[in-house]
């Protein structure tokens, strides 16, 4: 069984598809959040869909400075704790 750590993109990836919408893309750690759709409002959402999944609160700027999915693991992963 992968360890907490070891799924944090897939969980990351799973909120980040929930916001695309009904769209053919699929969404990878190296998916561009332009790319995908993502506005400001969305990210926004992304964001709430994050602390929900992880207990954890992105910053609304580093969100908005974002470019990638793995972008958005990097800042969940910071925040958790080391023990997880």
């Amino acid at each position: 069984m992968d360890s907490p750590m070891g799924n944090v993109e897939q969980r990351v990836v799973r909120v980040v598809a929930d916001w695309c919408g009904p769209q053919d893309t699929d969404v990878t750690a190296q998916s561009r959040l332009a790319d995908l759709g993502l506005d400001s409002l969305t990210l926004l959402e992304v964001s709430l869909g994050l602390q929900k999944e992880f207990g954890v609160a992105v910053d609304d700027e580093q969100m908005a400075e974002a470019v990638t999915v793995a972008e958005l693991v990097g800042l969940v992963k910071e925040r958790l704790p080391a023990d997880e």
